[in-house]
Order: C-alpha cells, then sequence, then structure tokens
C-alpha cells in the first residue's frame, strides 16, 4: 500500500522538525553555570537584602571566574535581567562594582588566569516571593539567553 503511508512519512517529519527546533533552542539558552569563551559564569543562591512591609530587595550574585592559563575577556552581559517567581515575571537590574566595558573605546574587561568578578542581579519583589528563575541576556561575542534556577 503505497499511497497510504504518507501519514506516517508525514509525522515523521513533524517530529524530526520538533527535535531540531529543541536542540537550536537549547544550544541558544545554556543554562547556568556555563562557559563562555573560557569565562565561566555562576549564579550564588538570592540573598534578601531588604525586607519591607511590601515588597522584598533580593540580591543575586554573579560570577564570573577565568579558567583558562591565558587572560580572557568578559563578556559582555546587558544590564536589564529578568527574574522569575511563581506568579510573574519581573525586571531587574545587573549591577558591577567594576565596568566590564569601558564606554570610550568599548575594551572590555580582561581577567588573568584564575582572576574573579563579580556582579549583582538586584530586584524588587513583592513579600513572600522568592525569586525562581534568573534570566540575563549575553551582548558580545554573541547573542544569547542565559537561563538559571535559583535556590534560597
Amino acid at each position: 500500500m503505497p499511497g497510504e503511508s504518507w501519514p506516517l512519512v508525514l509525522v515523521a517529519a513533524i517530529i524530526l522538525g520538533a527535535a531540531a527546533w529543541l536542540l537550536l533552542r537549547a544550544q541558544q539558552s545554556p543554562s547556568l553555570p556555563t562557559n563562555i569563551g573560557g569565562i565561566r559564569i555562576e549564579v550564588i543562591a538570592p540573598v534578601l537584602s531588604e525586607d519591607r512591609v511590601l515588597e522584598q530587595v533580593w540580591e543575586v550574585p554573579v560570577v564570573l571566574t577565568n579558567k583558562t592559563r591565558r587572560p580572557r575577556a568578559v563578556p559582555v552581559l546587558a544590564q536589564r535581567a529578568e527574574v522569575r517567581t511563581k506568579r510573574a515575571r519581573y525586571i531587574a537590574e545587573l549591577t558591577t562594582e567594576v565596568s566590564w566595558e569601558r564606554e570610550e573605546d568599548g575594551a572590555r574587561l580582561e581577567l588573568n588566569p584564575a582572576g574573579t568578578t563579580i556582579g549583582s542581579v538586584w530586584v524588587v519583589l513583592p513579600a513572600g516571593e522568592p525569586p525562581l528563575r534568573l534570566r540575563l541576556q549575553e551582548l558580545q561575542p554573541k547573542q544569547r539567553r542565559l537561563l538559571a534556577r535559583l535556590t534560597s
């Protein structure tokens, strides 16, 4: 019955297409911790910074470490981040003590071997809603989203 096998071929093509799409999506959104150009990016458990009556200020430390034997440039991350709770998504801000990119010429911070720099993601959430997921956006050298599950 050669004329009746086309539904089976169609289903197989749809399954292969969905698998390819999931594989590409997983490569574009690596979960943290991850390595980008020799720099390891890790997210530490969120810390409750301020506990107000109706809201809480959370800090999520982001640690970048050079794991290679040569100096490496730090990847440029967007200042805006996204934090998810059980109920909603919130905009957060990534701050650093040392600038990771110079404004004059766009040169990026280089870390020596085993060098470390720390940034913090700050977010204000309603009281009783801890942050569960964090999404950062890498801008250079490649644009991609970095996802992390947060544990308290």
